[in-house]
C-alpha cells in the first residue's frame, strides 16, 4: 500500500477531502488527548495521540505541496547552526 505516511494521508483524504480546517479542528482535539495522556500518565495513549497528530500534520503539509521532510531539515538546519555559533 505505501509507507506509513503515505497510508495516514490516504486515510485523512478520504475523511477530509481537501477540508483542511476540518483537519485542523481534528488536530487541535488530537493534540488536547496528548495533554490528557501525559496528565493521566498513560504513555501508550500518549503514542497513539501523537502518531495521529503526525499524520495529520502530514496530511495537512500534503495539502499545501508543502515537502514536511525537506522544510523541516532546512528551518532546523539553520536553527541549529544558529544555536552553535551562540554556544562558547
Amino acid at each position: 500500500m505505501g509507507n506509513a505516511v503515505d497510508v495516514a494521508v490516504e486515510y485523512y483524504i478520504k475523511r477530509f477531502g481537501d477540508d483542511v480546517s476540518k483537519a485542523f479542528i481534528h488536530l487541535v482535539r488530537e493534540v488536547g488527548e496528548i495533554a490528557f495522556a501525559m496528565e493521566k500518565g498513560n504513555v501508550e495513549h500518549a503514542k497513539v495521540e501523537i502518531a495521529e497528530s503526525i499524520a495529520l500534520l502530514h496530511y495537512m503539509a500534503r495539502l499545501y505541496s508543502m515537502d514536511a521532510d525537506a522544510t523541516i531539515e532546512r528551518i532546523y538546519s539553520k536553527k541549529l547552526e544558529s544555536l552553535t555559533k551562540q554556544q562558547p
